[in-house]
């Protein structure tokens, strides 16, 4: 027997996390096959699994749930990010891609990936009413639309903004943003197809056949289902119930879980909630050589418009919908990157396109190691990792601070030596984290104390008119920042390096350049720290400010970026952070200034991590910026975003991610202790002569028990908005065998809503579909 067999679902998911779809009682989640979904999905134990055993279960019973109970916390896992500088992709493609930056343009994807990027799609011919026509698929990613800017990016919470997305980084887009297309190259009619001359083409990698095309080219009817090729007397289960082909003629007999009925050729007839389209029939002389080919699922035919649900898809809350615009004639072909274009080209174009968006964390939006997937699984969008991991970052600390001592610099204020002073004091774990560059000796606007640059991890910033080695800094009213640092030599002690008049015209918006990060390959160029602009029109404030740019200009959007910190002033010397008074936070003391689309952030009060386009991490700023303090965690390079266009056949390296077991803690119970089963997802152990449950959640009797020794159930079923799943032999030996199973379950062809586990020992398991049907229990006949 031939099954072609398609998913029914559709899912975001990507290296292994589900992110879009059914809920748990959809029709994945009572598939076997799924299985240990929902109880492990992707790694995560449920912590509303219960194993339920029986009040007087034996022995046999409870080794069956430490049998399921090992199985499945050996898939508990917690993935954890290693390294993921470089991904390779065979049969796909892979880009690094800046944090703000679109991903469909030729700097990184082109909007248009064919199947030189992506060797899951077609391009070739194929056959029509006896002509070929050269056909290709296409996938379409959308650039900026008329200044709106929801095309496909990697976003963090500075640049949409979201708070609540914190320190993370998240795969952002609008709807309408990602689309599958399938083109035919050269002029066809497809308003010729018919049922007996449809056109059939693979579409995200199931077989579409349309059979027919309205005039307006706005709406088309199509076979949908799974394609069955049968024999007299073969079953399959389709959407958990059991189908038998009985008998073919001119026409077709099928059993659906018990309801009869006979199938015309060409015509699509609902059986007992399964809907079967009979395609055709051969019918033989001998008695069981007679086959038939039937479509059958939720839909077998259907006739779609545009914007309606994709195949399979929830028609209520869609994830992915019908892009259909004149597929009998003109086609789309975007030319501008805005995805909706008709440029009155003679191609025909029928596409899929996403109906969900993921701009905000209610979106559940898809994050480093995961996926967006098409229909199908056909291709996939992964941001797979980021460049630089946690464990390349290193805090820089400014800090104000009172009576910082300074005794070793020389320098004087008024009549007496300076010990200590109140500054800002700049600090990290980097040996030489700052890069102090030399000042000019220009008069009145900077003095140099040092002849080269300095390196050190230990900064301090002290505003004052004083005198340092003989140098008088004070010229009428204007107030110097002088610059200090720790020196690495033996002894180390803390020198002089030069003073800035913060009144002249240097310190305006181009400010004076104080020191540069120096940690790994952020360095040079790429962090700077300025002295720039006081606050407002007086000087009351001092504003400095760290302009941040990329090794290449065009890797950080607008060019570059700045974090501007605001100090307060009074009589010439520094106060706080912010404001005269220290100790509160306000929110325009700091602030997140982007050159590119963003908009300016005023940071001071909130109360979350942020990351900025370079990647650099703006710690707690409300806590921080109430103690004076700004701290930013540093990476040791530009961060950059990993992103993998694949197709169902590439394979993705990046050595990136391992997984460690999790550690999960079981709960197990009596049936009499579960007073509301529904407030879990239950794994119901033994039958219903030892447990109650396997009665009221599944509908099985003791005295209507219909299986024989050597037998056991394995059967999923709905409950309330969780899910059930009862292991139940005929005798205790039965149920053991069917605990060992489960537990083994990538070994056995678990399929559909229930099957039984055959053996006579523990060693010689089978796993078939059911030859009684079980009775079908609702999700609201589930008795709490």
């Amino acid at each position: 027997m031939q099954v072609l067999k398609t998913l029914k679902r559709v899912a975001a998911i990507g290296t292994g996390v589900a992110m879009l779809g059914a809920t748990l009682t959809g029709a994945l989640a009572l598939d076997l096959k799924d299985y240990p979904k929902p109880f492990v999905v992707d790694g995560v134990y449920d912590d509303s699994n219960v194993f339920v055993y029986g009040d007087t279960a034996i022995a046999a019973d409870t080794v069956a749930i430490s049998d399921i109970t090992a199985g499945l916390q050996f898939l508990a896992k917690t993935p954890v990010v290693t390294s993921g500088s470089t991904v390779s992709v065979t049969g796909g493609k892979a880009q690094q891609v800046p944090l703000g930056q679109g991903f469909s343009n030729s700097t990184y994807f082109d909007r248009q990936l064919q199947d030189d990027d992506v060797s899951t799609l077609f391009d070739g011919t194929i056959n029509y009413q006896g002509s070929d026509y050269d056909t290709s698929e296409e996938l379409q990613m959308c650039d900026v639309n008329g200044g709106k800017y929801d095309e496909p990016y990697v976003a963090t919470s500075l640049m949409l903004p979201d708070d609540d997305y914190k320190s993370n980084v998240y795969f952002t887009f609008g709807k309408d943003k990602i689309k599958y297309a399938y083109k035919f190259d050269e002029t066809i009619n497809l308003s010729k197809a018919t049922t007996t001359n449809p056109l059939e083409i693979d579409f995200l990698g199931k077989k579409l056949k349309i059979t027919s095309v309205t005039a307006a080219g706005d709406e088309f009817t199509a076979t949908v289902g799974d394609e069955y090729s049968m024999k007299e007397g073969d079953s399959v289960t389709v959407e958990g119930k059991t189908i038998t082909l009985n008998a073919v003629g001119t026409t077709a007999t099928v059993d659906v879980d018990g309801t009869v009925r006979n199938l015309a050729e060409d015509t699509t007839t609902t059986v007992n909630g399964i809907e079967i389209y009979l395609d055709s029939v051969m019918s033989k002389t001998n008695l069981g050589d007679s086959s038939a080919i039937l479509v059958m699922g939720k839909q077998a035919t259907e006739t779609y418009s545009d914007g309606e649900a994709f195949i399979g898809e929830d028609e209520d809350n869609p994830n992915w919908v019908w892009d259909i615009v004149g597929i009998h004639k003109a086609g789309i072909s975007d030319t501008n990157g805005d995805c909706e274009t008709t440029d009155g080209t003679t191609n025909n174009v029928l596409r899929v396109e996403n109906d969900f968006e993921m701009n905000d964390l209610t979106d559940k939006p898809t994050e480093a190691g995961q996926c967006i997937d098409l229909p199908n699984k056909y291709l996939s969008l992964c941001f797979d990792s980021l460049t630089v991991v946690d464990t390349d970052y290193i805090d820089f600390n400014m800090d104000f601070g009172t009576n910082e001592a300074l005794d070793d610099a020389n320098c004087v204020s008024g009549s007496g030596a300076t010990s200590t002073a109140d500054a800002i004091y700049m600090s990290t774990t980097a040996t030489e984290g700052f890069d102090l560059r030399t000042f000019t000796t220009a008069p009145i606007t900077e003095i140099a104390n040092v002849t080269s640059n300095v390196k050190a991890k230990e900064v301090w910033l002290f505003a004052s008119p004083t005198t340092c080695n003989g140098t008088a800094m004070s010229v009428g009213t204007t107030t110097w920042l002088n610059v200090f640092y720790k020196s690495t030599d033996s002894p180390q002690r803390v020198r002089w390096f030069g003073a800035i008049n913060t009144s002249a015209s240097t310190a305006g918006s181009a400010g004076t350049k104080l020191a540069r990060i120096n940690y790994g390959d952020t360095k040079d160029t790429n962090m700077v720290l300025y002295l720039k602009n006081n606050v407002g029109t007086t000087s009351n404030a001092l504003n400095l400010t760290w302009v941040v740019t990329a090794d290449t200009t065009t890797d950080i959007q607008g060019s570059s970026e700045e974090i501007v910190s605001s100090w307060g002033m009074a009589s010439g010397n520094l106060t706080a952070l912010g404001a005269v008074s220290s100790g509160d936070a306000e929110a325009t003391e700091l602030q997140w200034v982007p050159a590119g689309r963003f908009s300016a952030s005023y940071l001071g009060t909130k109360d979350e991590d942020h990351r900025t386009s370079y990647g650099i991490v703006i710690k707690n700023p409300d806590t921080n910026s109430g103690s004076d303090k700004v701290v930013l965690s540093i990476p040791n390079d530009q961060v950059f975003a990993n992103i993998v266009v694949k197709g169902s056949a590439a394979t993705v390296t990046s050595g990136s991610t391992s997984y460690v077991p999790t550690k999960v803690s079981p709960v197990n119970m009596a049936a009499s202790a579960v007073t509301s089963p529904t407030s879990f997802n239950l794994i119901v152990v033994g039958g219903p002569c030892a447990n109650p449950l396997a009665e009221s959640v599944f509908g099985q009797t003791c005295d209507g028990w219909a299986y024989q020794e050597g037998e056991a159930l394995v059967k999923l079923v709905a409950n309330g908005e969780k899910v059930a799943m009862l292991v139940a032999g005929t005798s205790a030996l039965d149920t053991q065998r069917a605990g060992k199973a489960v537990a083994n379950y990538d070994k056995y062809a678990f399929s559909g809503a229930e099957v039984l586990v055959k053996g006579a020992t523990m060693t010689d398991i089978t796993v078939v579909p059911p030859t009684v049907a079980a009775p079908v229990v609702a999700a609201e006949e589930v008795v709490a």
